[in-house]
């Protein structure tokens, strides 16, 4: 109900195409994480921050970027189940979290020894913060728009042409026992 009041009233403007919005959102953290892949490589590289392991939290935060980026696009086109939308948004929000993260310790490293690839690091993860959290909060408004339901399997019973699901007798398994092993002979 909340959602729908959300859906309706607030995000009016993009209320009629939800498709059109969200990957206009996502397709911004993708040129995001295309950018913040080439200033991790900076940091990476930079000497004047002494720490290590924050060059190697930052290259690793941006491989897993590119791992949420080819799966993000997979699920946005073609796989658009419940189960891999609510995944997704699932990881997108622990992403955004991660980025908030990075951003406080990267802008407090900036500000102890004046880095400034490390004051960059912390901007872009600061602006992909709020484009991860603006795109989790699309996708949770407008999942019900973008779940594409996938037909159950059916089985033709007979010769009458009615469909049953799956598992129902058919006249090749009707009068073997459910707990047969398939193959053995029948009494």
């Amino acid at each position: 109900m909340l959602f729908d009041t959300i859906h309706d009233k607030v995000c009016y403007l993009c209320a009629d195409k939800p498709r059109r919005a969200i990957t206009y959102a996502w397709f911004s953290s993708i040129l995001l994480v295309f950018i913040m892949f080439i200033v991790a490589c900076v940091v990476s590289s930079d000497a004047s921050t002494d720490s290590k392991a924050l060059k190697f939290a930052g290259f690793w935060t941006v491989l897993l970027m590119i791992a949420l980026v080819i799966g993000g696009t997979l699920v946005m086109r073609r796989y658009q189940t419940p189960l891999a939308l609510g995944f997704f948004l699932g990881v997108v929000v622990v992403m955004a979290n991660q980025c908030l993260i990075l951003t406080a310790i990267f802008g407090e490293e900036s500000e102890k020894n004046s880095d400034e690839a490390a004051g960059t690091f912390a901007t872009f993860s600061f602006f992909l913060f709020g484009v991860y959290s603006v795109f989790a909060a699309m996708l949770a408004i407008f999942r019900a728009d973008l779940v594409q339901e996938q037909e159950l399997p059916s089985v033709t019973v007979g010769g009458a042409g009615i469909k049953a699901p799956t598992g129902v007798p058919t006249p090749t398994n009707a009068g073997v026992p459910a707990n047969a092993v398939p193959g053995t002979p029948t009494k």
